[in-house]
């Protein structure tokens, strides 16, 4: 009886505690020891920097303009082997005369835009692919290589699904050209373009849609040059990215902790744990780095995505790059949404290595997820703010 009258005393003087508390901490694991602390270690520094963005890798290929962004062109490389079998084009070039091939773009848009032309290019000294969808960018790529235009379009519908397309026809004196005797292997990159200033964009499916739509090239085979038969062949493509241009840096975009996914835009964050060590036998619940959103409209959501950077980071300086010098480990990624213009990014994996020693902490890499609006930016607050400035959370329980 009389433990019985200890536990509902120890359970009475546990919830009197809780409840005292300003802001509580929401226990999400009811067999969680009662032994909770929590510590708050102060961000020193920030530093906003932009790289080319990737654009390889995204669902879609853009034409045109959109708020100050450019889209010049795209690239398309398609794959080797046939959709249908694992025969290569080669194999067929080889046996079969080939006659002349369609490439075609499928659009997100039900709406026809007639008047609109796009030219096909290719890249005549150059066999397989001439780009890297993860690497080419605005300024490590040119098309100083590419061939006059081998083929222009407009949009139209497609009518096997009613869908808007592009369709390039490349004939046969043309084909001829690209799979001429001074390449060894049938070069399957291809620039597509404008031919005149778009108002507005325009985008179509990548390879990396998951519809089915992503860009398709038919090349049609005969027997013998007087064969008036043919057969067709497909294949889809496998890598693609469109070559964008990005507005000149403003000044709101290298203050605060500024984020966008076109503009390239990321932030380093680095937090001073005060060479933190998890108590023996101590649970590490939450390592929370805690970002107050600048935009007073705390009603939207963004995604951000955060990671412990490998290399020490320069804060010093707002820096330009043509590709990311911070790299991170994927294992310790963590991703999380703003809610009423807060974002609470939990480090909780990485903040644990770094406390047995096992990591150093040279600070964490923020950025703006590419599931947001790509062309959208947005800030938090940084070292300079009043109330909101950045800090990190730590919840741990002793048992």
């Amino acid at each position: 009886m009389l433990r019985f009258f200890f536990c509902i005393f120890y359970f009475l003087f546990f919830i009197s505690i809780y409840s005292c508390e300003e802001n509580p901490i929401i226990v999400e694991n009811e067999n969680l020891p009662l032994n909770l602390d929590t510590l708050s270690f102060n961000v020193t520094k920030t530093i906003n920097y932009k790289v080319e963005p990737a654009f390889g890798n995204l669902d879609t290929l853009f034409f045109g303009e959109y708020e100050g962004f450019k889209f010049h062109y795209s690239l398309i490389g398609f794959d080797t082997l046939s959709e249908d079998s694992d025969h290569s084009y080669n194999l067929y070039k080889d046996s079969l005369i080939v006659d002349s091939a369609e490439i075609s773009l499928k659009s997100f848009s039900d709406t026809l835009i007639s008047n609109q032309k796009f030219n096909l290019r290719y890249f005549p000294n150059f066999s397989d692919s001439v780009f890297n969808e993860s690497e080419a960018s605005f300024k490590n790529f040119t098309n100083y290589s590419s061939s006059s235009i081998l083929s222009s379009s407009s949009m139209m519908v497609d009518s096997s699904d009613t869908t808007v397309m592009l369709k390039f026809v490349v004939d046969t004196e043309d084909i001829e050209k690209i799979t001429g005797t001074n390449i060894d292997n049938f070069n399957m990159s291809f620039i597509v373009e404008t031919s005149d200033k778009i108002e507005g964009s325009l985008k179509f499916h990548s390879s990396e849609t998951i519809s089915g739509y992503y860009p398709r090239m038919k090349v049609f085979y005969k027997n013998s040059k007087n064969d008036t038969i043919n057969f067709q062949k497909s294949f889809r493509s496998y890598d693609d990215i469109t070559i964008i241009e990005q507005p000149a840096v403003k000044q709101s975009d290298t203050a605060n902790i500024s984020l966008g996914y076109a503009k390239g835009l990321k932030s380093l964050v680095y937090v001073e744990l005060d060479d933190f060590r998890l108590p023996d036998r101590g649970i590490l619940k939450k390592a929370e780095l805690i970002l107050n959103n600048v935009d007073l409209d705390s009603s939207s959501t963004f995604t951000i995505d955060s990671y412990p950077i490998e290399s020490t980071g320069d804060y010093d300086v707002f820096n330009e790059y043509n590709d990311d010098p911070y790299g991170v480990n994927f294992t310790f990624m963590t991703t999380s949404n703003t809610v009423n213009g807060e974002v609470k990014l939990n480090h909780r994996s990485a903040l644990r290595e770094i406390s047995k020693g096992s990591r150093v902490n040279y600070g964490f890499k923020v950025e703006s997820s590419p599931v947001n609006n790509l062309f959208k930016s947005t800030s938090f607050h940084s070292l300079n703010s009043k109330d909101l400035f950045p800090v990190m959370r730590v919840i741990y329980a002793i048992p």
